[in-house]
Formats: structure tokens, C-alpha cells, sequence
């Protein structure tokens, strides 16, 4: 799968503390798949982002490409 990764941090990430990472698919079309995804610390959003993958064709997966 080709992915391309589109990331906003909106504040400094606190070390040490545990990270709550949730995504959910927003969308799908054909082979194209569109991810959401959100990293919180102590309840408040650090960083969103949006990954866009597209599925490999059987016929490149099956020749090793």
C-alpha cells in the first residue's frame, strides 16, 4: 500500500505520560482509503493527522513488485 502522511501538531506532546492514539476510517473509494487519526495527552489534543493509502493491484502484488 502507497501511503502518504499529513500530520499538524498543535501543541508539544508531555513526555511520560500515557498517549491515547484513535483513528476511523473517513473514507473509501475503489482503492483509496482515507484515515483519520488523533494523539491526546492528559485529555487535550497534541497532533491530527490524515493518511491516504491506496491498495496495491493483485497482478504487482503477485509478480513481487
Amino acid at each position: 500500500m502507497e501511503v502518504v502522511w499529513i500530520r499538524k501538531h498543535l501543541k508539544p506532546t508531555p513526555l511520560g505520560v500515557p498517549l491515547e492514539v484513535r483513528g476511523k476510517v473517513k473514507k473509501i473509494k475503489g482503492r483509496k482509503v482515507v484515515l483519520e487519526a488523533t494523539v491526546t495527552a492528559e485529555g487535550k489534543v497534541c497532533a491530527k493527522g490524515e493518511e491516504v493509502g491506496v491498495q496495491m493491484p493483485e497482478e504487482m502484488k503477485q509478480t513481487g513488485f
